[in-house]
């Protein structure tokens, strides 16, 4: 999931860039600050009409939905969006309809996958191996997002400037798919304690340490009065 993530989130510029958003119009250095002045403009509008109003929605929903669900449902949508973005890139690229999909895509990121795997492992795990287990959950996300930034770089320009971008998006759409298989192997874990979703018994589970009591001789002694 987080290779596609990361991969539109740290190259939304080039994405930008590829479907001409906002291309500079003069020469020399007013060209470079158009340049960053429009990738600036798209970021904030990719996020301010996705990224935020996911998060916004997942909270909402998150505890009478439940994670699974929301999880499932996100992989199955970005799947189908990507689906759309990458077969239909050469005809979609210059296009409003791109820039609402590619924010739709942000929006299902949030409202999905990207909230649920980072709170279903803080939940899932056994008590004693939950933030172990949780740092590798988080460990693996990172390692997608390396994957997604050095693999996106390389490939994006094969056959021409950004010519490869589309195939980049199908290969995102691969990954949501593998996604939703993986989501059915987990089970719900909203409404239900740590305790519950540890499958541990409970009794006796803490334990103090062991204290050693010497048996400890009393002594009167008496006191002489003058």
């Amino acid at each position: 999931m987080y290779i596609a993530f990361y991969g539109l989130g740290l190259n939304s510029a080039n994405i930008l860039h590829a479907i001409g958003f906002g291309e500079p119009t003069k020469e020399g250095v007013r060209a470079v600050y158009d340049n960053l002045n429009n990738v600036c403009i798209g970021n904030l509008i990719l996020s301010a009409a996705g990224l935020i109003p996911g998060y916004w929605v997942a909270f909402v929903f998150i505890d009478s939905w439940g994670r699974k669900q929301m999880q499932l449902m996100g992989f199955v949508v970005l799947t189908g969006l990507f689906v759309i973005l990458g077969f239909g890139y050469d005809k979609l690229k210059d296009t409003k309809v791109f820039v609402f999909l590619y924010c739709l895509a942000n929006f299902f990121q949030n409202f999905g996958p990207n909230v649920t795997t980072f709170v279903i492992p803080g939940e899932i795990f056994p008590t004693r191996y939950r933030s172990t287990a949780h740092g590798i959950s988080a460990a693996s996300g990172k390692l997608g997002a390396i994957v997604a930034q050095v693999g996106f770089s390389q490939l994006k320009d094969i056959g021409g400037r950004d010519q490869f971008v589309g195939h980049i998006l199908k290969i995102f759409a691969f990954f949501m798919l593998t996604g939703v298989f993986s989501t059915l192997l987990l089970p719900e874990t909203k409404k239900r304690s740590l305790e519950d979703l540890s499958n541990e018994k409970q009794e006796g589970f803490v334990k103090g340490p062991a204290v050693q009591r010497d048996n400890i001789e009393l002594k009167i002694i008496p006191i002489a009065s003058s």
